[in-house]
């Protein structure tokens, strides 16, 4: 295991920042004002949690055309769009992505006005295939970027992000990209034939990713929802477990609530297949 690598957050693309942020309180999520970014017309709202992960609420200002985000929000609605992870060494991923012939440009340059007008910069590296988490390099201090303290508090109990689900075409393929870029120990993939999909999982420190394509000719409902949401919003992140220890059973909330995300909140991790239902009708 690497341990400079950690998940630092995923993205939720929204069409009204305000009303999002709105409908996170509701679901008893403490929601901070994040600010105003310089390098797109965007600003956002951050959900920070316990273990020092967030997710991120992003809203445009002005249309962005090039945008891939926006274009998955125009053409698809609100959800999840993408996830990042933190490090320190973004040359050597370059470099390793470069060598491995994994698509990847950067160093780009990345910055944000908080709202108490603080200047947080950052430097990005970002694959062409959202299969992948692009990378983020702090300049200025994280801690200035992703705050602490009781904001990290929320009432429904949650602590962590335990996992992220992310579909993909081809899960052993998505699997060498992986443990080429980041270096991962641990690596582990397994056919789930009774359902029709391939799982393979990766840990980066407190987070598990699960990756999941369809297995060849399959025609369950759960392969047939992995093609589907590939289709429609490409390789990408499409559900997050949080960990809440205070949850006594696992629930589902529901995505009408939560600007179009499947969340699943619980306080155990639970084995890949038991989220499946829910995140791919979801």
């Amino acid at each position: 295991m690497n341990p400079t690598l950690q998940i630092d957050h995923v993205v939720v693309a929204v069409r009204d920042l305000a009303e999002a942020s709105r409908a996170y309180r509701a679901l008893g999520f403490h929601v901070i004002a994040g600010g105003e970014h310089g390098h797109a017309p965007t600003r956002n709202a951050l959900i920070v949690l316990g273990d020092g992960s967030f997710i991120e609420l992003i809203e445009w200002t002005a249309h962005s055309p090039e945008d891939r985000w926006q274009n998955i929000l125009e053409t698809d609605g609100e959800g999840l769009v993408d996830f990042a992870v933190s490090m320190r060494d973004l040359a050597g991923l370059l470099d390793r992505a470069q060598r491995h012939d994994v698509q990847m440009t950067g160093p780009i340059g990345g910055s944000r006005r908080t709202v108490e007008g603080f200047d947080l910069q950052w430097e990005a590296g970002w694959p062409a295939s959202r299969e992948l988490p692009f990378a983020c390099c702090d300049i200025t201090p994280r801690i200035a970027r992703v705050p602490d303290g009781d904001i990290r508090l929320h009432p429904n109990g949650v602590t962590g992000m335990d996992s992220i689900y992310v579909a993909v075409v081809d899960v052993p393929a998505s699997l060498v990209r992986y443990q080429q870029l980041f270096e991962l120990e641990g690596v582990r993939c397994s056919e789930a034939d009774t359902v029709g999909v391939c799982m393979g999982t990766v840990d980066f420190e407190q987070t598990r990713v699960v990756l999941v394509s369809d297995a060849t000719l399959a025609t369950t409902e759960m392969a047939t929802g992995v093609r589907s949401y590939v289709a429609r919003r490409g390789q990408s992140p499409y559900v997050i477990v949080l960990r809440s220890p205070t949850q006594l059973d696992p629930i589902n909330l529901n995505v009408a609530d939560t600007c179009g995300v499947a969340l699943r909140l619980c306080a155990d991790r639970e084995p890949p297949l038991s989220c499946l239902n829910f995140t791919l009708q979801s």
